[in-house]
């Protein structure tokens, strides 16, 4: 019992003339310096003042230091845990990337000329495999999505074609505000007519939040968007269009 009395005193009178605590160490270089290991069995707060707790904060939030003589605080990762995603570093803030991808439900096809020669807005695009921040719209006969923030953005887009021979099919990303391409592929369809040509576009463009989108088709003969690639063995979708956040 002496013992122990001698201990606690000892470690008050150290608090008294040294206002820091070592474990393991006697240099402490802080209030309190842990020279191991430590195990946190409940919360663990930070911030707060001499008289009040600090924040345990909330879950699925990370701990972020604010620099020297500053007390860290719990942020959240912006759409976690309710977006499907990427997360990506733009401006120092952990965001989860937008995107978008999408695939045909049914065969797409448009006449010649037909729109008054402007490339048509892909229909049937109504399968949404992520559209994390709810900003395209399809339906059997157009398409249009949106930009949450202006940034760089990578276009894929993979469709399976057929027309005839000898014409010159385009894909792409059509800016509906100023009315031109902003991403595109254009390629001569040598399939004879009847048989099928895969068009691939893989690029990373600008946009524009305040700028409208869509996936888009044109050509000088008629042309049908397959939304299955099928054979003796089977079958499974083809043509897909996809949008995803870079910076």
């Amino acid at each position: 019992m002496k013992k122990k009395a001698i201990l606690i005193t000892s470690i008050f009178v150290s608090l008294f003339y040294h206002s820091q605590v070592g474990i393991n160490t006697s240099t402490p270089m802080k209030s309190l310096h842990v020279n191991g290991s430590l195990q946190v069995v409940n919360e663990l707060n930070v911030g707060g003042t001499a008289s009040t707790a600090g924040s345990a904060g909330t879950a699925g939030q990370v701990l972020k230091s604010n620099g020297p003589g500053n007390a860290p605080t719990w942020e959240s990762i912006a759409g976690v845990p309710s977006s499907t995603g990427t997360v990506i570093v733009v401006n120092g803030q952990f965001l989860v990337a937008q995107e978008i991808i999408v695939q045909m439900t049914n065969d797409f096809t448009i006449t010649a000329g037909s729109n008054g020669g402007i490339p048509v807005a892909i229909g049937s695009l109504n399968n949404e495999i992520v559209d994390n921040e709810n900003l395209y719209t399809g339906s059997p006969s157009t398409n249009s999505f949106k930009v949450s923030a202006d940034g760089v953005y990578q276009v894929t887009m993979n469709a399976q074609l057929s027309t005839g021979n000898g014409s010159s099919p385009v894909i792409g990303i059509w800016d509906d505000t100023t009315g031109n391409w902003v991403a595109r592929v254009n390629d001569l369809y040598t399939a004879t007519t009847g048989n099928l040509q895969t068009y691939t576009l893989l690029t990373s463009i600008p946009m524009l939040a305040s700028h409208t989108y869509s996936f888009r088709l044109y050509n000088t003969e008629n042309v049908t968007a397959k939304y299955l690639s099928s054979g003796s063995t089977g079958s499974g979708p083809i043509t897909q269009m996809s949008v995803k956040r870079l910076k």
